[in-house]
């Protein structure tokens, strides 16, 4: 199948609610499966990698990714048995589309006059991507569900760690409800929390008379203010919020 980039999603969303319900005999024989496959293993950390490469430069960009294309296409061919048996296995799943992949897929299929347009749009995506700075991503407990590196860290041997001792019973309940949050309840949380947090920061630094402690709470404030609604800044708001 070509579109790995849906696979691997899926994948990773199998992954993250059997973590979330404690269901770990669910993803023993999809785990068994990847982790046997070094092909697999492979174009499925690339596209992990792919997500916080950055290259400054326009050229390099386009250099990189023409280099990339033949040597995805040559994975994928040695894949198609397994990516089969694995999408049968995991069956039907809701996901959220990860745009970088689906470029990546379409980058990578057979060229033909009906696909030509769509390849350069995704060509162009893709290069605007790499030369984006990303973000700093931290080791948060909301990593594995925002930045999808449950995966990552099973395919490195740490399943058992990851998945057993590293969160307490209150962080693995704030896993399922952030997992479970749906785009609607994420906006209108985000804004309730995103005004209480800014306001209570507001009246903290009016009353602060350490100059330090302000010239903190002043530089949180404005970043409080600035946050998008997604996930990470979600979790990061509630962190911010038990703190103060």
């Amino acid at each position: 199948m070509n579109d790995f980039g849906k696979l691997k999603t899926k994948i990773l969303q199998k992954f993250t609610n059997a973590y979330a319900s404690g269901n770990k005999n669910e993803v023993k024989k999809i785990l068994k499966m990847i982790t046997e496959n070094k092909d697999f293993r492979t174009l499925y950390l690339f596209y992990e990698d792919f997500e916080d490469k950055y290259i400054e430069d326009k050229k390099d960009a386009e250099l990189f990714l023409n280099k990339i294309i033949p040597i995805l296409k040559e994975h994928k061919s040695k894949i198609k048995k397994i990516s089969k048996k694995l999408d049968e296995e995991i069956g039907d799943i809701l996901i959220t589309e990860n745009e970088v992949y689906t470029h990546l897929d379409k980058i990578t299929e057979e060229d033909n006059v009906l696909n030509a347009f769509e390849k350069i749009k995704s060509n162009n995506e893709l290069i605007n991507h790499l030369m984006s700075k990303k973000e700093q991503k931290t080791n948060d407990l909301i990593q594995i569900v925002e930045n999808e590196k449950l995966l990552n860290s099973i395919l490195v041997n740490n399943f058992n760690v990851l998945y057993g001792s590293t969160l307490s019973e209150d962080e693995q309940t704030q896993l399922k409800q952030i997992i479970d949050i749906t785009p609607k309840e994420l906006e209108e949380n985000f804004k309730t929390l995103q005004e209480d947090v800014v306001s209570k920061m507001t009246d903290m630094i009016v009353n602060e008379k350490n100059e330090n402690l302000k010239t903190k709470l002043i530089e949180a404030n404005a970043e409080a203010k600035q946050m998008k609604p997604t996930k990470y800044n979600y979790y990061k708001l509630q962190q911010l919020k038990n703190g103060l």
